[in-house]
């Protein structure tokens, strides 16, 4: 049974990192399944965008429902801010209004400690892990905060909110690792605005969560950039309980759970989906 019902996500979901196989394009497909027709989606390769986008087409149309669905598909790098404007005048254009927001995008680290590491490498990985994604959330509360709210029957009074946004974060955002100082601090960031974000927002009934995900069956895991030190997760993954890796779509379920009006008492939360990695 999925986490949310098909009638829970009227609105306009927009999901960066939306590309390829990772968290992203789970997250993407997960909202099309459950009846979202008004979808944005972003990446910086855009011809693993574009394998996402048809592939949605593809499950809208065999879900049986009569509304069609309308995608829009913009490539870039959200690390730069003239292309994060350009991707938030087009929502505007294009659907007025952003219901629902997932931000995914983000790179591995280098697998290098403090002293080995170059400037370059802080500011690649924070330029996309931090800074990128609190470009992007801060045009998202912009726009939320200027919207009229959507009204239904069966959320009304306290419940009813005016959008909501999830931070892809990471456990690695919460406990540390060798090698690791520059990516968890890049996450830890993410987990710090949004509850800065969520104290903000909260008048404005705009909710804003972040997702922890432990060691987690996507490219970015399995496919590391040619010439970057190997990682040996098998000790990571026997920490946790579980003792497994875990799937895109188990994050994508509680990142939907957390845009729903059926998560509307939860706020500022930084929710862990790791297999009990950072309880052991």
């Amino acid at each position: 049974m999925s986490a949310v019902s098909r009638t829970e996500f009227p609105g306009v979901a927009l999901i960066t990192g939306a590309g390829g196989t990772g968290i992203g394009s789970a997250v993407a497909h997960a909202f099309v399944r459950e009846g979202c027709r008004k979808v944005i989606l972003t990446d910086v390769n855009p011809t693993t965008l574009e394998s996402t986008c048809t592939s949605l087409k593809a499950l809208a149309e065999h879900s049986g429902k009569e509304e069609k669905i309308a995608i829009l598909v913009v490539s870039g790098d959200i690390s730069d801010s003239t292309f994060v404007d350009h991707l938030f005048s087009r929502i505007k254009e294009d659907f007025g209004r952003l219901d629902y927001a997932v931000n995914c995008a983000g790179i591995i680290g280098n697998n290098l400690p403090s002293s080995e590491s170059a400037v370059e490498d802080f500011d690649r990985i924070n330029g996309v892990n931090y800074k990128g994604l609190w470009l992007c959330s801060r045009k998202e509360l912009e726009l939320m905060k200027g919207q009229e709210i959507r009204e239904r029957a069966e959320y009304g009074g306290v419940r009813i909110q005016r959008g909501s946004i999830v931070n892809i974060a990471s456990q690695l955002g919460i406990v540390g690792r060798p090698n690791a100082p520059i990516y968890c601090a890049s996450k830890s960031a993410v987990i710090g605005l949004t509850r800065c974000d969520a104290i903000d927002y909260s008048p404005h009934l705009i909710r804003v969560n972040a997702v922890c995900p432990g060691i987690i069956d996507t490219p970015m895991v399995n496919n590391r950039p040619t010439g970057a030190p190997a990682m040996d997760i098998s000790k990571s993954i026997a920490i946790a309980p579980m003792n497994r890796v875990g799937k895109p779509e188990e994050v994508a379920d509680v990142c939907l759970f957390l845009c729903s009006e059926k998560a509307s008492f939860v706020q500022g939360a930084a929710w862990l989906v790791d297999g009990g990695y950072t309880i052991n």
